[in-house]
């Protein structure tokens, strides 16, 4: 009986990894064509004055977009959820 109860928490901790791993991949590949991911679990805006910033949070990292207001080039890019990017610390300081 216990070998059956491993065998099936093994199985479905297998089956959740490899399905975080599929949406981190698309994920991904989404944010390098500037599209937002496929899972959204929160969203943050922030404005400060012509500057706004977007932020969605996934399983694990976040997707980020950044628009200067025409003073600086519009970005966007894919993180881990706990590393602050260049564009968090500027709307913070």
């Amino acid at each position: 009986m216990k070998d059956k109860i491993f065998t099936i928490l093994k199985v479905l901790i297998i089956v959740l990894l490899v399905g975080w791993m599929v949406l981190f991949v698309v994920d991904y590949f989404r944010a390098k064509s500037g599209e937002k991911p496929f899972v959204c679990l929160k969203e943050n805006t922030k404005t400060k004055g012509a500057e706004s910033y977007y932020e969605c949070i996934s399983f694990g990292y976040k997707y980020f977009e950044y628009n200067g207001g025409g003073t600086t080039a519009p970005g966007y890019g894919f993180s881990a959820i706990f590393v602050k990017n260049e564009f968090e610390k500027k709307m913070e300081g």
